[in-house]
């Protein structure tokens, strides 16, 4: 099944992965800053925005075969951006099939958002849970909550995020999945060096990924570049989308 594509600006191809809840357009307030150095493609994932729910749902093995067959066929080889759980999907990707990339970019993102009697820089396995159990209830007022702590000491995010809370609900058995993926998978044991630049963006305001995670990947990517962002949280290309352009443009310009 393909996902949902959308495509725009000029320039070395940039693909674009959402996170948790959220689809392809919320990129759209950063892609004029993209669109006059990158040609912009972002995927909508399954169950999200105008890509429907496979039968397999959000299956991790599932989701990192559709994300192949879809890098395969862009031309020429991709920088892939990842945001929170897309970027973990970026990073699984990349560590399976390194050939595909021209470069990695992780925002907001952790090899493991779950935390773990060896891993503290993640998410509460109770607070997963927790939301696992209000999405079963309460999808729409789940979905405001999570957004809400996306922009939580970010004034100029939580201004940019205004109105997305009303966007369609996706699937709810593949929010349902993307929790589930969130909680179970940990790529840190997979960590290696890749043939490729990676660089990191991440607020220093993050609530959902602390910024531990990003410096955790940095030590462990080696050659790795990484970009702290004050007064930003989870979602940085919101507060700062100039800031992230310029980021990129340090590695790819």
């Amino acid at each position: 099944m393909s996902w949902a594509r959308q495509v725009s600006g000029q320039g070395r191809p940039l693909v674009l992965l959402h996170g948790w809840g959220m689809e392809s357009r919320v990129f759209a307030s950063w892609r004029p800053f993209l669109d006059a150095h990158f040609t912009c493609i972002s995927y909508d994932l399954p169950g999200h925005g105008q890509t429907p729910c496979a039968p397999s749902g959000l299956a991790w093995s599932v989701s990192l075969e559709g994300l192949r067959q879809m890098l395969v066929q862009e031309a020429p080889k991709p920088l892939l951006l990842g945001w929170s759980l897309g970027g973990l999907l970026a990073l699984g990707i990349a560590l399976q099939h390194p050939e595909l990339l021209d470069g990695l970019v992780l925002v907001s993102s952790s090899p493991a958002f779950c935390q773990r009697p060896d891993w503290f820089p993640a998410i509460p396995a109770a607070t997963l849970e927790d939301f696992a159990q209000r999405l079963r209830e309460d999808p729409q007022g789940t979905r405001r909550r999570f957004l809400a702590l996306q922009v939580l000491n970010d004034p100029q995010g939580r201004r940019a995020l205004e109105g997305l809370s009303a966007w369609p609900m996706p699937d709810q058995r593949c929010l349902a999945d993307g929790l589930g993926l969130l909680r179970e998978v940990d790529l840190r044991a997979q960590l290696t060096a890749l043939p490729m630049p990676v660089q990191l963006l991440h607020g220093r305001q993050d609530r959902i990924v602390p910024i531990g995670a990003a410096d955790y990947l940095h030590t462990r990517l080696s050659g790795s570049r990484i970009t702290r962002l004050e007064q930003a949280g989870h979602a940085p290309f919101l507060a700062q989308p100039q800031a992230c352009t310029q980021a990129l443009l340090e590695t790819w310009g």
